[in-house]
């Protein structure tokens, strides 16, 4: 019963890269760019989601709402800023400047919240469900429950509304996309967003999982969603959830099996041997380059 204890553990980590990951998904998948602040974005909204709930005193559910709007402010400012203005030139431009949000957002928290780890108020340890010698923490239902169900409205989002069309329209197509019709500037800004708010609920998830906050809590996150997109299939946004999924449950098995000082090493060598057969990852579509 050890490995399903283990593949549990692995779940609840999986899904907090899962909600980051889809976020990559959503923007690389329309603009084929990347943005290195969405670390930061998931940083911030555990913040505020945290600042609502001790220092407002209102519920988890209210700091939830809160930290996904914050994040979503944020993205579509940074999408404004950083990539709109640079849209059909190089990639590189974007990249420098979200860097720079990245290491301004970091500064801002440090100032403005301070450098010490701030515990979440709320303890989900004292739930247990068990099932024989298996048992789940009432804080891994949550993040469980909570990433699948944000996850699957997503996939509703973009399957069954018209925005989502427009979504998956200028993914496949972007020039195409705006010659059709389709308002790209707002379905850009709309993929930041949603990407933003999947960020923002991971924050305030990954905090109250493990019980601290920090300012620097979203820069390894950030890697790791990356590469689990990176694993499923950066352009898809199905493959980053399973990818993020994937590297939870490997990350979990590793430790189980190997030692937790080799749980980053094998799973990044899994990465590179995915993309070294499979570039476009595990779900992830080949695009060929027209010139």
């Amino acid at each position: 019963m050890l490995i399903i204890q283990t593949l549990i553990y692995g779940l609840a980590q999986g899904s907090l890269y899962a909600l980051l990951a889809a976020g990559f998904a959503l923007i690389c998948g329309i603009l084929k760019m990347i943005t290195f602040a969405h670390g930061e974005v998931f940083m911030v909204g555990a913040f505020v989601a945290l600042g609502v709930i001790v220092g407002l005193g209102l519920p988890p559910a209210v700091g939830m709402a809160a930290a996904m709007a914050a994040a979503m402010a944020l993205g579509v400012f940074i999408e404004r800023v950083a990539f709109r203005p640079f849209r059909g030139g190089s990639s590189m431009s974007p990249a420098l400047i979200t860097i720079g949000f990245s290491i301004a957002l970091q500064a801002l928290v440090l100032l403005l919240a301070g450098a010490d780890t701030k515990p979440f108020p709320y303890g989900g340890g004292e739930f247990k469900l068990t099932v024989g010698s298996v048992s789940v923490s009432g804080i891994e239902l949550t993040v469980i429950l909570a990433s699948f169900i944000l996850v699957a409205l997503l996939q509703l989002f973009i399957r069954k509304t018209s925005w989502g069309l427009a979504l998956r329209a200028a993914s496949m197509h972007f020039d195409a996309a705006r010659l059709m019709g389709v308002n790209t500037n707002m379905t850009v800004a709309l993929a930041f967003g949603l990407a933003s708010m999947l960020a923002g609920a991971g924050g305030l998830l990954f905090g109250a999982y493990y019980g601290a906050f920090y300012p620097q809590m979203g820069v390894v996150m950030a890697f790791k969603a990356l590469a689990a997109a990176t694993l499923g299939g950066i352009t898809s946004v199905s493959g980053a959830v399973a990818g993020g999924i994937m590297l939870g449950v490997i990350e979990s098995l590793s430790v189980l099996f190997i030692s937790s000082g080799y749980k980053d090493i094998i799973a990044f060598s899994i990465l590179i041997l995915v993309l070294l057969f499979k570039p476009s990852g595990l779900l992830g579509r080949f695009e060929e380059e027209k010139v």
